[in-house]
């Protein structure tokens, strides 16, 4: 790990110094590797004037020795909720903690934050939900105030306009995408131009994120970047859509990720590191070893992408399909809409507002298995049918359905046509 010493100028802002960690946001990997740890979890030691200390769940030490300035790898662990107590280093929980008991709900599948923060007089925990979701053509930064006695600041390239403006603490920026490159960076006081510290020479990779926590107090001397690890993380999720098919689980690498999953149902996403993976889904509670209803199948996800991985069509001849999705970043007046044929025996169809004539349709010969993008749509009630392809007349009315500005959403026709035929609607990820 290198450390970086930038230039300290101006101050008066903040001081000699004021601690700035910049570290990767490691993806959530375990999943697919073990299907108890399925919930990643780190801890930043950022109270300037406490001592190092131990951090304990449910009475055992799972960090010891914690200096200032540091912030841990994410720690494995299975989903659920934790009673957290961070103490001195070598004290006894029972005679007392710095922070806690406190108790903190960690989901399946999540990545999560836990900071201490502020002086020790007035210790904070501080928790931050991690969820990253880089697309392969940039990059993702997120900055996080930790510096409880900073001001409020904004960020910028050396010389140039504010990327972030007026950041106070305990707040962060949400992950912003960057392209990929070499940075230099200024933190300035809110609305001025003046240079209070600068970050020289950060390099940030195309389909990896990172997350920079200022920490520390106007007393400190110190300012520092700690690159840590690697975060080409692909996002994952899965949908059962066969109609007549059993709650499955699915497994990864041999590992349980998702269990008892009924038809209609679509996973949020996985985070993984980019990679291989053999995919099999199972009746639930089935063993793989006694055969798989999908798979094994070894599927490609590569850093940055984000895959919709589906069980369609009826039992007998299930089919895997798999849809590459992508973050959209919708305008700020209107939202973008796409739809997802996912039902394997109905035909080419047209997607038009109800009521249209039959070249008005939105989205055109949409066959199986095809999705044809977002088209921007204006906020408020949709009201959509389903057609023959070519044809007028109304197959299948999809039932309204209210979109919102700046959002993006998904229309997904799954099941059998007629019989279990129906369109669900996901909100997106948008940029």
């Amino acid at each position: 790990m290198n450390n970086l010493r930038s230039r300290s100028r101006n101050a008066g802002l903040l001081g000699t110094a004021a601690a700035l960690t910049a570290a990767l946001a490691i993806p959530f990997a375990t999943a697919a590797q073990d299907a108890e740890a399925d919930a990643k979890v780190r801890v930043g030691h950022f109270s300037p004037d406490a001592p190092a200390v131990d951090v304990y769940a449910h009475g055992g030490a799972i960090l010891e020795d914690v200096p200032f300035g540091v912030l841990s790898e994410y720690l494995e662990v299975p989903g659920g909720t934790y009673t957290i107590e961070v103490v001195a280093a070598g004290a006894d929980p029972a005679d007392g903690a710095v922070i806690g008991p406190v108790d903190l709900d960690f989901a399946a599948g999540t990545m999560t934050t836990v900071a201490a923060t502020n002086e020790l007089a007035n210790i904070e925990a501080q928790v931050l939900a991690d969820d990253p979701m880089p697309q392969g053509d940039t990059a993702q930064v997120r900055i996080v105030h930790f510096s409880a006695d900073a001001p409020a600041v904004d960020i910028a390239p050396d010389g140039g306009d504010a990327l972030i403006t007026d950041l106070s603490y305990p707040d962060n920026t949400g992950y912003v995408d960057l392209p990929g490159g070499k940075y230099d960076l200024e933190i300035r006081p809110a609305g001025s131009m003046d240079v209070a510290f600068d970050i020289p020479e950060i390099t940030l990779t195309d389909g990896e994120s990172y997350s920079v926590f200022s920490n520390g107090s106007l007393a400190d001397d110190a300012f520092t970047v700690l690159p840590d690890g690697d975060a080409a993380v692909a996002g994952v999720r899965v949908g059962h859509f066969s109609a007549d098919a059993p709650n499955v689980d699915v497994y990864a690498n041999g590992g349980a990720i998702l269990e008892d999953v009924p038809f209609g149902a679509l996973s949020d996403y996985l985070f993984v590191p980019a990679g291989t993976y053999t995919i099999e889904v199972v009746a639930a509670g089935a063993d793989p070893a006694d055969g798989a209803v999908i798979g094994p199948v070894d599927l490609d996800f590569d850093g940055g992408t984000l895959t919709t991985v589906a069980a369609t069509n009826e039992l007998a001849e299930i089919t895997p399909v798999v849809i590459n999705d992508k973050r959209v970043k919708p305008a700020a007046e209107g939202a973008k809409v796409r739809v997802v044929h996912l039902s394997a025996n109905a035909p080419k169809v047209d997607i038009a507002p109800d009521g249209s004539k039959r070249n008005e349709a939105i989205f055109k010969n949409l066959k199986f298995g095809q999705s044809k993008g977002y088209t921007k749509v204006p906020a408020g009630e949709v009201d959509l049918d389903i057609r023959a392809a070519g044809e007028r007349a109304k197959a299948f009315d999809i039932p309204p359905f209210t979109v919102e500005d700046g959002k993006a959403y998904s229309a997904i026709a799954i099941g059998q046509f007629p019989d279990s035929f129906d369109v669900i609607l996901v909100e997106e990820a948008s940029r």
